[in-house]
């Protein structure tokens, strides 16, 4: 027997209750229950259901040919846009990188195809338009620091999926750009070009030349500090951050760029400090330098080194005055490619500025190629000799770095260069690349650069100037 109580049992439905149940159910399902209501519409309105269903059938049946249509059309233009690319921007010589006809080619090739396709990477539908020509000559191999900065840039812009477009002169650049106006974020000129261009209503943008180049959309490359573009500092940039290291230059707001060295220089193996002898390389390319008026040695007498550390350079040009030839105690290596530079530069032990050139590139390959270097100090006030602010060095994009990667000695000070030079020579650093040189800084800043909102800012100008009635005028 069940030991279950009687409240249990009052859980489950009683046998009465059941019948009652299944004869409410039995009567429900014999009246048509719940799809009674539309058996009823079905039977009085067949005619009305069948035309409301037809129409359904055939509203779905041409959306989806519609669908199959589109996405027919939209293969369709793309291959055959593909196909007609052939015949379009024709690469002569597809193994070939350092031809900018062919990078041209190449990436319209590209660009042209994402768009047909709706597939484009991000940043790839837009383009910058690089009109210096050191833009062009850093992809054919040349090594001016002008060129250096264009190749790093370049890298920055094809990094960030940006679509790079070379164009060589004004007249090309107009026409370039009146091809896919929209489509150009930005176009890199020289200065001298930005002016002439500017004065150029076949170039730039007017009233009676909507294609033309908007002056806002115009920056110049300008290697030195000052203004170099029609629209003042801002639209000019800089290779380096001339607001704080050259003040005098009046340069605060020009657009600081920068570049990176770093992608060229992790290609190349440091060597070993033990495998190096006691060299040091001089950053010297003609010999001239050696007697011009910022010459920071006068007087010295290399082949009386008091130190045991022999010095190279690699002179492209003997152009001294009269003959004068390289100072004796300094090994001319002759002229060097970048290969022969680079493992020359990579087996010795220190760079050694002479006070020109300025602003060169070498000394950062130096640093992140594990080499301390020298650097003059040209200019400085006499009563505040140690306020680096007021300095003028060879190279003032390093002038507030410290030992042991950057020795700063005054012009003239030859005891104080041989015992520079000795402890460069004797303390090895590790590879470093100063922070804002790193390619992620590099990108950061070209980004901002391409993305920055500058018609705001153009207006502001314009503005200012039909205010004041000084400046030239332009058109938005």
């Amino acid at each position: 027997m069940s030991t279950s109580s009687d409240e249990e049992y009052e859980l489950l439905p009683t046998h009465e209750g059941s019948r009652h149940i299944s004869s409410r159910s039995e009567k429900r399902h014999a009246k048509g229950g719940h799809l009674r209501p539309l058996r009823r519409v079905m039977r009085r309105h067949p005619i009305l259901i069948f035309c409301t269903s037809l129409v359904f059938v055939t509203l779905a049946s041409t959306f989806l040919a519609y669908d199959i249509v589109y996405l027919k059309t939209k293969l369709a233009i793309a291959g055959s846009y593909n196909a007609f690319l052939t015949h379009l921007w024709p690469v002569g010589l597809p193994n070939r990188t350092d031809v900018w006809e062919n990078e041209n080619s190449k990436a319209m090739h590209a660009l042209i195809s994402c768009m047909s396709a709706d597939n484009c990477l991000e940043n790839q539908a837009s383009i910058v338009l690089l009109s210096s020509p050191h833009f062009a000559n850093s992809i054919s191999g040349h090594v001016s620091g002008e060129d250096i900065w264009a190749m790093s840039v370049l890298d920055a812009v094809r990094d960030l999926g940006y679509t790079p477009i070379f164009t060589t002169n004004n007249e090309e650049l107009a026409r370039t750009y009146r091809q896919y106006p929209d489509l150009v974020k930005i176009a890199i000129v020289e200065g001298a070009s930005a002016r002439s261009c500017f004065a150029d209503s076949s170039c730039i943008k007017t009233a009676a030349h909507p294609l033309g180049i908007p002056a806002w959309k115009m920056f110049s490359f300008h290697f030195w500090g000052g203004a170099s573009n029609p629209l003042g500092n801002a639209w000019t940039l800089s290779p380096e951050n001339y607001a704080l290291v050259q003040p005098h230059t009046h340069s605060e707001e020009n657009v600081y760029l920068g570049y990176s060295i770093e992608n060229t220089c992790l290609k190349i193996p440091v060597t070993p400090v033990a495998e190096r002898p006691r060299q040091a390389y001089v950053l010297a390319k003609l010999s001239n330098y050696f007697y011009e008026k910022d010459y920071a040695w006068p007087g010295i007498v290399y082949e009386s080194s008091p130190i045991d550390v022999s010095l190279v350079a690699g002179i492209a040009q003997d152009n001294a005055p009269n003959g004068a030839g390289v100072p004796s105690g300094i090994t001319n290596l002759g002229r060097l490619n970048k290969t022969e530079f680079y493992r020359h530069l990579g087996r010795s032990r220190a760079l050694v500025g002479i006070g020109v050139p300025f602003l060169s590139p070498s000394p950062y390959d130096a640093l992140c190629m594990g080499l301390p270097f020298i650097n003059p100090v040209l200019l400085w006030d006499w009563d505040d000799p140690e306020n680096r602010t007021k300095w003028r060095t060879q190279h003032d994009g390093l002038k507030f770095q410290v030992p042991p990667y950057v020795y700063h000695v005054k012009k003239g000070d030859i005891d104080g260069f041989w015992e520079a030079l000795r402890t460069a020579v004797e303390k090895p650093i590790e590879r470093y690349i100063v922070p804002e040189m790193t390619m992620q800084a590099l990108k950061y800043r070209v980004s901002n650069l391409i993305e920055g909102n500058w018609r705001k800012k153009a207006e502001r100008l314009l503005n200012d100037r039909i205010d004041s009635g000084e400046g030239d005028l332009f058109e938005l």
